[in-house]
């Protein structure tokens, strides 16, 4: 089940890295959804980072 949430987690980075990179365009509020891209992005990342190393740590039961 971590493995999922896992993917699940890092696909939604992997979108988030092609909306900042297409949300560079010039406007008036382009800053404010880099600037969520990139936080929800790393947070993401993270967060599945941290589940694929916890994922080996459980003694079975």
């Amino acid at each position: 089940m971590k493995t999922i949430a896992a993917n699940v987690l890092m696909l939604v980075a992997a979108l988030c890295v092609y909306g900042f990179s297409a949300s560079g365009e010039p406007g008036p509020s382009h800053v404010y959804f880099r600037v969520g891209y990139a936080v929800v992005g790393i947070a993401c990342l993270a967060i599945a980072l941290v589940l694929l190393a916890r994922r080996g740590t459980h003694a079975p039961r």
